[in-house]
């Protein structure tokens, strides 16, 4: 019998057999498994947010999908934070006027998160639970950059999410501001104050927006 025909079946490729290769395939794959069950329960480190932060895993029943309009600003990625800790499914929507993508880009690995950039003067389409609505500039040099457009952002902006929150039946929470009394003469404000504005004023394209919409609100 020749040399050859006495050689083992099981023929090695480089040294690995077979069946070490196949176990080598298997800890790859439970490397990959293990990894991706990492990052679904944490945020990543980043230059701007550094400190992980540990997400919980909930049931279906109990975790909610979250829209946050105007999520990659100040306000809004803390709030995404928050969300995201408490196992929430999260979508940021925001047209980086005056958001960063710095905010939230520790949770862009996550199967949790989800970022648009979109302008909440635009309709759109999503399946959510709950929307916070958040979306406006803020700052003055900013809300005075282009006057018209602050005010469609803060009206035409509600009227789509107060509509999308109709369509899928979701609750929605507007944050609106102290600006809405312009100068007030009361302090502290109540409920019950209407404010001394001025629908002239510098800052009337956000004040005034913003009473807008909290009659919608209302309405």
């Amino acid at each position: 019998m020749s040399d050859s025909a006495k050689r083992p079946a099981a023929a090695t490729n480089g040294g690995i057999s077979n069946h070490d290769d196949q176990e080598t395939k298997r800890a790859r794959l439970a490397q990959i498994v293990q990894d991706q069950q990492l990052l679904a329960s944490q945020s990543i480190p980043t230059p701007h947010t550094p400190k992980v932060i540990q997400t919980v895993r909930l049931p279906d029943a109990l975790r909610k999908k979250i829209l946050i309009t105007g999520g990659a600003g100040f306000v809004g990625s803390h709030l995404t934070d928050r969300l995201m800790s408490e196992g929430h499914e999260v979508v940021v929507l925001d047209n980086f006027f005056t958001g960063r993508k710095a905010n939230v880009e520790h949770w862009l690995h996550h199967p949790n998160f989800s970022l648009i950039r979109h302008d909440v003067i635009q309709p759109i389409l999503l399946e959510v639970d709950q929307i916070y609505h958040l979306a406006c500039p803020a700052s003055p040099p900013h809300y005075q950059y282009n006057p018209v457009k602050t005010i469609k952002t803060s009206t035409m902006g509600t009227i789509n999410m107060l509509g999308l929150a109709k369509r899928v039946k979701a609750r929605i929470l507007l944050a609106s501001t102290s600006e809405i009394y312009g100068d007030p003469e009361v302090h502290p404000q109540p409920e019950t104050y209407w404010g001394n504005v001025n629908t002239l004023g510098p800052r009337s394209c956000y004040d005034e927006g913003k009473r807008v919409a909290e009659t919608m609100m209302y309405a």
